[in-house]
């Protein structure tokens, strides 16, 4: 008899102790939810925050692209080959002549010239001396036997400066009408090939530089 009444005291002693655990256990998972919802809301704020920098930087650095001009692409590719070795009747990728050389950098700007300097020189628009701008085609007549003859191309970069693949020099190079007298002296004339149409055309094909690189 003392053994079935310790028998039922310690059955209802386990079922009152599993009828505490089961009314404490929501609880607990209330207290994770609760903290899971505050981590989750924290979360949310940081990852906002970072989105929100994102969009702040990605705005700044389109606000700093600006359209690239014709001209000054024209420049930086004429430029890129300065030094390249100058060969009678070449066109690249290593070697130019005046007139190959023109004929490479206007074609990557999609400027397309004949291939030597006399069919080039009647291309555009004349341009007379004093009213060269940046990027117009500079033409020469450097034979004797010849002084109103076309042979010889290059193209004006400003202030004075033209760049060009010389054959004295035996490569491309950037002379200065006021320290050059030579060709400015046998200076014809200048052609404007670059057109609204062109300008308008790299626009609206997204060419554009960022600011800090001008």
């Amino acid at each position: 008899m003392l053994e079935g009444k310790v028998i039922r005291v310690s059955l209802l002693a386990f079922a009152l102790f599993m009828s505490a655990c089961s009314q404490t256990q929501p609880q607990v998972k209330k207290e994770k939810s609760a903290f899971s919802e505050v981590k989750e809301q924290r979360e949310q704020q940081i990852n906002l925050t970072k989105l929100s920098i994102n969009s702040e930087k990605t705005s700044i650095q389109k606000e700093n692209w600006v359209p690239l001009k014709v001209e000054d692409e024209i420049e930086w590719n004429a430029k890129a080959l300065l030094g390249y070795k100058y060969v009678w009747g070449a066109t690249g990728p290593n070697n130019y002549d005046c007139s190959g050389f023109t004929r490479k950098v206007f074609g990557d700007v999609g400027i397309y010239l004949p291939r030597v300097s006399r069919d080039q020189a009647k291309e555009g628009q004349f341009v007379s001396f004093h009213e060269l701008k940046k990027g117009d085609l500079v033409f020469f007549a450097t034979k004797r036997r010849y002084p109103n003859r076309v042979t010889h191309v290059g193209i004006y970069l400003g202030n004075g400066n033209f760049i060009h693949a010389s054959s004295s020099a035996k490569k491309v190079v950037i002379c200065n009408f006021n320290t050059h007298c030579f060709y400015k002296k046998h200076f014809l004339w200048g052609r404007r090939v670059i057109t609204e149409k062109h300008r308008m055309a790299r626009l609206l094909n997204g060419h554009k530089v960022l600011i800090e690189s001008l």
